[in-house]
């Protein structure tokens, strides 16, 4: 993909990893189904215009097991839906009955609030179907490209100190979701990063980065304009 947008993803990137205070809000929860379900530790589809490129790193089965559940946390969705209506961004009609992760966007246009289990299928599936030309939805119409990159990792650490609070004997997990398409007049990118702290347990102990999502949007080469307007949420 282009170093612009690369460039973007290594920069937010770095000032995510740099946030400086852990602390979990109250009304997180974990999804017990997400949390037990397979994901696979790689997966990378680079072959055509629609790429993905999944990366989990765990050092044993414990690890695993508790990135599946870093990775299955979800914020209140009371709290989600409450900021979107504050907005007057429109989440869809699919955030019925499911653990949100997004406040804002329809299909291949929604911006991750949190990197979760359910955010990363969301965007591998429509990576897929895009692969198979399959471009049939509201707001999926045909695109020139999509990229999709996850990576995600978690340690051990015996004696761990953030914003003044000692953490002995736990699990750090650190997650890294970038999305972007081509839509011929548009191209937006969004990249969440997500640190979460574990007991050995499972317990979660401190959640970071979720709503700290960066986006920039740029108009495609197909219209030969250079225009940058970068956000954040």
């Amino acid at each position: 993909m282009s170093p612009r947008i690369l460039g973007f993803c290594f920069a937010a990137l770095a000032l995510a990893l740099a946030a400086p205070a852990l602390a979990i809000p109250p009304g997180y929860f974990v999804d017990s189904t997400q949390a037990a379900a397979f994901r696979p530790t790689s997966w990378h589809e680079e072959d055509g215009d629609f790429t993905l490129a999944i990366t989990r790193d765990f050092p044993d089965s414990a690890a695993a097991r508790l990135l599946g559940i870093a990775e299955a946390t979800y914020p209140p969705r009371e709290s989600l839906i409450a900021v979107a209506v504050k907005r007057g961004t429109e989440i869809g009609g699919d955030s019925a009955k499911v653990p949100l992760w997004w406040i804002d966007g329809l299909g291949a246009t929604r911006v991750p609030y949190a990197v979760t289990a359910g955010a990363l299928e969301h965007y591998r599936r429509f990576t897929e179907r895009f692969r198979a030309h399959n471009f049939w939805e509201a707001f999926a119409h045909s695109l020139f490209w999509t990229e999709l990159r996850y990576q995600a990792s978690i340690r051990r650490e015996e004696d761990l100190t953030v914003a003044g609070r000692h953490y002995p004997a736990v699990y750090i997990a650190q997650m890294s979701l970038f999305w972007s398409y081509d839509d011929g007049t548009f191209v937006p990118s969004s990249l969440a990063n997500r640190t979460v702290i574990l007991a050995p347990d499972g317990e979660v102990l401190s959640v970071e980065g979720d709503g700290e999502t960066y986006e920039r949007v740029t108009f495609s080469t197909h219209r030969g304009v250079g225009y940058v307007k970068t956000l954040m949420r």
